[in-house]
């Protein structure tokens, strides 16, 4: 019986790529994999609905960089001191905020703001210096971070606003249960869903480029580890009929990064009482979404419909239970990242690094 569940239906497609539909005639030599062919997902157009990943990666690409020349750079240029001037953040603040992120910080950014210095001296300690390794590297100054902040701000908070229309839009969002109702029927599939879908798999496909040109720390290999199998659950949640729990899981993956990232851009514009606010707010939804509903309902939902009427040790849906729980363990891995750098700045133990870069 066909599902009676509402859905969403847009007037226009959100895919611009649509128009160039005709390019997908040169491609039917290009033989797709079995797995794509026999793809239980009805209401998917192969290759057109694959193309568009990359057609929105190219759209994040320019979009990007327009933005970084007319209102990233002129705003971070308004809003934050040039890198010689004195900075207005209290420096253990700056390194708990900035410590929970492995993309705005470079490695030379312990004591940044009380060295201000290229010879690796620090002011607050004029008898230490710097590890010779961190000395040798040249800071990224604020404005940088703040542009880089700013579009990661523009990013997620469009995928989460998106996803959180969603969850207002259709019954099912918030009752695992329905994530697994009459799955593969045709016509469950929203032209919403689909766009929510682009938007978030494009974006981390684009930022799974970017981040080997950003500042990296010592988590580096856990952030590509996470992007790389962020890239392969939407992936397949979107080939294979389980867009219903791909959608929660990208919502609760990205409705805390447009704080953090806020929170970032408030500390390099010297609002330290905002970034605090910020910080808090960032770390309370984090570990709520990442460490609690994910868990305890996405994942206990995954697993109990991978075995349900189901001997087979190895399947999709197993394979998909596997990959939610190794990125549960990286959000355990930030969590006490997030917690230790809390933990420090509340007790006043002067913060003068961030633990990954040790």
């Amino acid at each position: 019986m066909q599902s009676t569940t509402a859905t969403t239906s847009l007037p226009l497609p959100f895919s611009l790529p649509f128009s160039f539909y005709p390019i997908t005639n040169y491609l039917p030599t290009i033989p797709l994999p079995k797995f794509l062919i026999k793809a239980e997902n009805p209401d998917i157009r192969l290759p057109e609905d694959l193309l568009d990943f990359l057609w929105f990666a190219i759209g994040w690409a320019i979009l990007h960089a327009v933005l970084l020349k007319y209102v990233f750079e002129p705003l971070a240029r308004y809003l934050v001191p040039p890198p010689n001037a004195p900075t207005k953040a209290d420096p253990k603040v700056a390194d708990a905020i900035e410590g929970c992120s492995s993309s705005t910080t470079s490695k030379s950014a312990p004591k940044i703001r009380a060295r201000k210095g290229a010879n690796g001296i620090s002011a607050t300690h004029p008898h230490k210096k710097a590890p010779r390794e961190l000395a040798r590297l040249p800071p990224v100054d604020d404005r940088t971070k703040f542009s880089l902040s700013a579009w990661k701000l523009v990013t997620y908070g469009a995928s989460t606003v998106t996803g959180l229309y969603i969850l207002f839009s259709e019954d099912w969002m918030l009752t695992p249960d329905m994530y697994w109702e009459q799955v593969g029927q045709p016509g469950r599939m929203s032209d919403l869903v689909k766009f929510y879908y682009k938007l978030g798999f494009s974006s981390y496909l684009y930022h799974s480029v970017t981040i080997f040109f950003e500042p990296k720390q010592k988590d580096f290999p856990v952030m590509v580890t996470h992007h790389l199998v962020t890239l392969i659950l939407m992936f397949l949640s979107y080939v294979w009929p389980y867009y219903r729990v791909g959608c929660a899981i990208l919502l609760l993956h990205d409705c805390s990064d447009p704080i953090m990232e806020a929170a970032k851009m408030a500390l390099y514009s010297g609002k330290t009482r905002a970034a605090d606010a910020l910080f808090a707010a960032f770390a309370a939804v984090f570990i709520w979404t990442r460490n609690w509903i994910f868990p305890v309902y996405v994942i206990r939902s995954c697993y109990d419909w991978s075995f349900k009427d189901n001997t087979s040790l190895i399947t999709p849906a197993t394979a998909a239970t596997a990959f939610l729980i190794l990125l549960e363990a990286f959000h355990l891995y930030w969590a006490s990242l997030i917690l230790k750098m809390a933990k420090k700045a509340i007790l006043d133990k002067g913060v003068s690094d961030d633990t990954r870069n040790h």
